[in-house]
């Protein structure tokens, strides 16, 4: 079981509701289990409330039937319009180019997702946002003068146990 969080902004709940439109492909549980990890701006904007982002950038899996080919061309279909906190339109859209393998990544860092609270809790249809302490990393690849401030942003948010895990006496993060 993986720890939850659940957005409470207009953004977080418009990226809840970019990936409902894959549940009535895995409502029936015929085509398997789709999962998704949801890197860049907008993992910051969930672990911070910090700036948004227009594109999502998610490691996509399907577990079972569905060609991951035609789930990228259905979230990719159209752009999901949303009105944010000052009744402004945003919009939420698939970066197709994203890839896991383009940016640093600790081999362990599908221990640490959170589950994003979705709406209908369609079992077959997971949604996970990175810890924020793979965001960081995830944001050297690149180090921007924006990937420097998220960076500082989401370490700030990291809390350290104070419980030594071994001989070197070194500290887990969570």
């Amino acid at each position: 079981m993986y720890p939850t969080i659940e957005p409470d902004t207009a953004l977080g709940r418009a990226l809840v509701a970019f990936f409902d439109v894959l549940e009535p492909l895995y409502a029936s549980g015929e085509k398997g289990v789709f999962q998704v990890i949801v890197f860049g701006g907008c993992a910051v904007h969930i672990h911070t409330k910090a700036r948004g982002s227009a594109d999502v950038d998610a490691e996509i899996a399907s577990h079972g039937y569905a060609d991951r080919s035609d789930i990228v061309a259905l979230l990719d279909e159209e752009a999901y319009v949303f009105a944010d906190e000052e009744g402004v339109t945003q919009m939420l859209e698939l970066d197709a180019s994203f890839n896991t393998t383009l940016a640093p990544l600790h081999e362990d860092y599908e221990d640490r997702v959170l589950r994003l609270v979705t709406q209908s809790n369609i079992p077959n249809v997971e949604v996970y946002v990175a810890s924020a302490l793979d965001v960081a990393i995830s944001k050297l690849g690149r180090f921007g003068e924006r990937d420097q401030h998220d960076i500082q942003v989401l370490l700030s948010k990291i809390r350290v146990n104070p419980r030594p895990l071994g001989r070197g006496g070194k500290r887990a993060v969570r």
